[in-house]
């Protein structure tokens, strides 16, 4: 019912309309009227630009969410959404006791180890003294085998001389005797000293390997030295990281904690941004993206701001959404008054050439709230609705109502009228190619 009394309501302002402006009848003996004097233009097609508004959102190039590096309770939150931060600020305070708890246990720990080090350390000490005392005995022994073996050898002479002898009678039997003693207490001699070496060379070989053992027990005391320490510089780290700094000058945007929460590792606490460095993601159709290079100058459209920025392509993401065919692009965005992240963006890409109908937007008068234009047609005014679009200031694009060939009235008179005649003037606006620059489609 309200489309058909709108339609109703708007035939009746154009009948309105066209009477109220028909010229008054004029009798015959009236001096004629002179036509009127206009200047027009040719309609015809023109290869335009054709721009695509793809659409992205305004994003910080330095953005992080702190998380937190240790489990605890959150004792202190000192900021909220939309508080500047500078580099090096503390944003929150996680409780660390348990941590604390666990860093004197790691010192107790070095302690103990560092104490089983210098027992190691004494225990292999012994055994080198042991090692020492065997082979000091080991070479007393060799040298009192050589003076024994030596004894042996004379005894052994002198044995022999006094068993010629006897026989003969040169010698009493006594000597005999005394020299047969003496090589038998040699050679006991030499059995004893040879049981003295095997003994002390078997002393080396157990105080050697207790060497060993006793190294080897350094070395062990020395590593669990060494790992107490890297615990307790874990733990140590881990205290530190019960205090959270701002890693850059920002806004918090946004709060995931509240005080009094217990925070895991790595839970949010908050999200910090640097406005001052922003750029616009936009997702690129794969029938697009050859027309992107990377340093491109770029022009973005911010519908917030309604302004134009020139920005540069920074990044293009080598990986297309397999599902949608995209590739993100990233333009980075000159730092801009009253820009801030997550606004909606415009990036004004320029794509392939198109033929359209254009005409100038001087030709284009509205009558009770209808676009139109006025034609030439047969020497007199015709009045014509149209559907146009903006392509830029000078000119627009024509849908419907005028034809290729059409002549338009330029700067119509505002008393103009249907069918008033009109003569054209010689000197017509027939180029205005120049003007039309930069359509646009949104993507």
């Amino acid at each position: 019912m309200g489309i058909i009394l709108s339609v109703s309501c708007l035939g009746v302002a154009w009948w309105s309309w066209q009477h109220i402006t028909k010229p008054e009848t004029h009798s015959a003996d009236s001096a004629e009227t002179l036509p009127l004097t206009v200047q027009t233009v040719v309609v015809h097609q023109q290869s335009v630009p054709e721009d695509r508004a793809l659409t992205g959102t305004v994003e910080a190039i330095d953005s992080t969410t702190l998380t937190s590096r240790v489990t605890g309770r959150v004792e202190q939150l000192l900021v909220q959404e939309g508080t500047p931060v500078e580099k090096g600020q503390i944003i929150a305070i996680i409780d660390v006791s348990d941590i604390r708890a666990k860093q004197q246990q790691a010192d107790a720990q070095i302690i103990e180890a560092q104490a089983a080090v210098v027992t190691a350390q004494a225990s292999r000490r012994s055994a080198l003294t042991q090692v020492d005392a065997a082979r000091e005995s080991l070479s007393e022994a060799q040298a009192s085998l050589l003076e024994a073996q030596a004894e042996l050898a004379d005894a052994q002479l002198n044995q022999s001389r006094m068993a010629r002898l006897y026989p003969e009678g040169a010698v009493p039997e006594v000597n005999l005797d005394s020299a047969n003693t003496r090589v038998d207490i040699a050679q006991a001699r030499v059995r004893q000293i040879e049981a003295t070496i095997a003994q002390a060379a078997s002393t080396i070989r157990t105080a050697e390997a207790g060497v060993g053992e006793a190294t080897a027990g350094v070395d062990q005391a020395q590593a669990r030295v060494t790992q107490a320490e890297a615990t307790a510089r874990e733990i140590t780290a881990n205290l530190d990281y019960g205090v959270v700094r701002a890693p850059f000058a920002g806004v918090i945007t946004r709060k995931q904690v509240e005080i009094g929460a217990t925070a895991g590792v790595s839970q949010p606490l908050v999200t910090l941004e640097n406005g001052e460095r922003l750029r616009l993601s936009v997702a690129v159709p794969e029938t697009l993206i050859d027309h992107v290079q990377l340093g491109q100058s770029v022009t973005v459209h911010i519908d917030a701001l309604n302004r134009e920025i020139s920005g540069e392509v920074s990044q293009i993401v080598p990986s297309a959404d397999p599902q949608a065919r995209n590739f993100t692009v990233k333009v980075a965005l000159p730092p801009t008054t009253n820009l801030i992240s997550g606004m909606f963006g415009r990036l004004q890409l320029e794509s392939s050439d198109r033929t359209a109908l254009i005409i100038p937007k001087n030709t284009l008068v509205e009558r009770l709230g209808v676009s139109g234009v006025f034609k030439v047609v047969d020497g007199k005014a015709q009045f014509q609705t149209v559907t146009v679009r903006p392509i830029n200031d000078d000119v627009v694009e024509v849908f419907a109502g005028v034809n290729e060939g059409d002549r338009l009235i330029l700067n119509p008179d505002p008393g103009l009228h249907e069918n008033t005649e009109v003569s054209e003037s010689s000197n017509q606006q027939s180029d205005y190619q120049q003007h039309s620059q930069g359509a646009s489609h949104v993507e």
